[in-house]
């Protein structure tokens, strides 16, 4: 519920800031030619950068599981991504038109499942608490968070090239 209503609240945001504002946030192409292009030892460079900012979002996420906040933090995390959601997509389909939406997939995919993974072990296991006290928690998180790094890094860039 709290994501769907930050895709509702982002998509009316979106909306109400209005074309020329939208354009500026974002232009994507870029990002795909400069992933693309780079060379080996840039893009081992990025992935430590990325893998670096991602364990340390996947690391403020276990811990905010492990509070007495966890319930509602999570809730305000989901609202948040819902909003960024709803954006990304109004901007990817104010530049493209019909096919932003396969850009905008193409833009979270398949990394974004390795990410959401990590996201429901952590939603799944604020219950119990103890569950996070666990070595095989934290591993299987950083696994997945390692694994996504690596596909938003190496193969992202190609997949949505191929899609844009």
């Amino acid at each position: 519920m709290s994501i769907m209503g930050g895709i509702l609240v982002g998509t009316v945001w979106a909306n109400l800031l209005g074309g020329e504002l939208l354009k500026q946030i974002g232009y994507f192409d870029g990002i795909y030619e400069a992933g693309r292009n780079l060379s080996s030892q840039e893009q081992r460079q990025l992935w430590r950068y990325v893998l670096r900012q991602r364990l340390l979002e996947a690391g403020f996420g276990g811990m905010l599981a492990m509070t007495p906040i966890a319930v509602p933090g999570y809730l305000i995390l989901s609202f948040g991504a819902g909003m960024a959601v709803a954006l990304m997509i109004t901007v990817f389909t104010l530049e493209k038109g019909w096919i932003g939406l396969g850009c905008w997939l193409g833009s979270v995919l398949p990394q974004g499942l390795c990410y959401l993974m990590v996201w429901v072990i952590f939603a799944a296991v604020i219950k119990e608490q103890e569950d996070l006290k666990k070595v095989r928690i934290w591993m299987l998180a950083g696994i997945l968070v390692i694994g996504g790094s690596f596909l938003e890094v190496w193969v992202n860039p190609l997949l949505a090239g191929m899609i844009s």
